[in-house]
């Protein structure tokens, strides 16, 4: 069996708000662990505190004993060496900034004993533990006893140098160690990333919420192009994108309203001369002509009238109200029925949808008769689904070639089934179809059934 291996693009949020919230929560520990180096050397010298300073008291008592002409030898131990020189020893390599704190601290606690400035120069320091080796990071947190081991040298009034090499241990802690690491993680990371991570919460959400309510407005243009401004709020960047939108919201309005009154413009203009045309055609004598001429015309003006229709019909329904989508199947059946078509429906009752009325019929009724037309039967079924109604309507035909499927609900686009080939229209009747649906955010799916024959879908929001 093998294992699938998560790369990191996986690991990585795909909503702006995770990415933004794991940015400022991943940012902010970095820098928290920086800063750990900082407590690192921090800490290296408040161990080394106390041991310094026992280790003066005693450097301070070796050079009273001296300055009253006592030998020094009593106080030497296994830990305290002592050894007067006449002239200083050489350091081996530079201090780094944490030794050079503790020779300051030498230098201040032997000035402040002894009443007068003294010149500490520190050869080498280190901290070992019980074992004498070097130090690890449980000794800086207190978890194991530890030793500062001091080498350095005093300059005496009669400027010669008392060396020293000491090896003080810092004292004890009576806490538990699992106690005083627990307590470290708690405050320092595991609380502090908490509170990180609720802050970056609230403020990722705050940031985002305009750009949220962007999205909404955006998705909801196309359902409603009269939908009402989206308020200019927030940073200044959302601010001018909300300008933006606005200006292109208005623009489209305006383009849509040219449109239509462009077409409306266009279709009057041409009925005219149509209508000159056709009072000229019924002046002639041979009738099968003048009947081939009419039905010319005819052809024209329900051109027009489809071009109109498909722009005035795409356009956002503005009465929606709620209507019995069960009464008006029930209505548009029955009246095909009585016009001799072969047509039933089935679905529950009383199904009550929001929406236009006229234009949710012209589409069904289209759809129906067009089944009628092609296939000579339609079988209608309502589906009240939890969050959507849906009608679906099938016919017997020989259907659409399935590479049409997509493209037979675009402007003058038509199928090419046989049964088809010889009918007449311009392809608007789907595509005013659709429009009307999307008008009402539904949705119209095409597709054939396994047994042959078209099956349509109409899909339509419950609120």
């Amino acid at each position: 069996m093998t294992t699938r291996s998560i790369s990191p693009r996986q690991l990585w949020p795909n909503s702006l708000f995770g990415q933004l919230t794991l940015i400022l929560v991943v940012g902010a520990l970095s820098i928290q662990l920086l800063f750990s180096s900082i407590w690192y050397d921090v800490r290296y010298s408040q161990v080394l505190e106390i041991p310094a300073r026992l280790v003066v008291f005693r450097t301070v008592e070796v050079m009273r004993h001296l300055a009253s002409g006592e030998g020094f030898g009593s106080l030497e131990t296994e830990t305290f060496h002592i050894e007067l020189l006449d002239a200083p020893l050489s350091r081996t390599a530079q201090p780094n900034d944490s030794q050079r704190s503790v020779e300051r601290l030498l230098r201040r606690s032997l000035s402040h004993e002894l009443g007068q400035v003294t010149d500490v120069s520190l050869l080498s320091l280190e901290i070992l533990d019980e074992h004498g080796r070097p130090r690890t990071w449980a000794s800086l947190f207190g978890l194991a006893q530890v030793f500062g081991h001091f080498d350095f040298q005093v300059r005496q009034p009669d400027g010669r140098w008392l060396h020293i090499v000491a090896a003080q241990e810092q004292g004890w802690n009576d806490q538990p160690a699992w106690l005083i690491v627990g307590d470290y993680i708690l405050r320092v990371y595991l609380l502090r990333a908490l509170a990180l991570v609720a802050v970056a919460l609230i403020v990722v959400r705050l940031s985002i919420r305009p750009l949220q309510r962007l999205m909404q407005a955006a998705s909801a243009l196309g359902q409603n192009l009269e939908r009402p401004p989206l308020p200019v709020e927030g940073p200044r960047e959302m601010r001018q994108a909300a300008e933006t939108f606005n200006a292109m919201q208005r623009q489209l309005i305006n383009l849509m309203s040219e449109r239509t009154q462009l077409l409306a413009a266009v279709s009057h203009d041409l009925r005219t001369p149509l209508t000159r045309i056709r009072m000229r055609i019924e002046g002639i004598v041979d009738d099968t002509l003048r009947a081939k001429l009419v039905a010319n015309v005819a052809q024209m003006e329900e051109l027009i009238r489809s071009l109109l229709d498909s722009v005035t019909e795409s356009a956002q329904p503005k009465n929606r109200m709620s209507f019995d989508l069960s009464a008006l199947l029930a209505e548009i059946v029955d009246e095909c029925a009585e016009s001799g078509g072969d047509t039933r429906w089935t679905g529950p009752p009383d199904v009550v949808i929001p929406g236009h009325a006229a234009g949710i019929r012209r589409v069904l009724q289209n759809l129906i008769e067009n089944a009628l037309r092609y296939a000579g039967n339609a079988e209608v079924e309502l589906h009240d689904l939890n969050d959507r109604v849906e009608v679906v309507i099938k016919d017997s035909g020989p259907g659409i070639a399935e590479d049409q499927l997509a493209t037979v609900v675009q402007p003058f686009v038509r199928g090419a089934a046989p049964c088809r080939s010889n009918t007449t229209g311009y392809g608007l009747g789907l595509s005013i179809a659709r429009s009307i649906v999307m008008a009402h955010r539904g949705r119209l799916i095409l597709g054939n059934q396994p047994d042959g024959g078209l099956q349509i879908v109409v899909q339509l929001p419950r609120s």
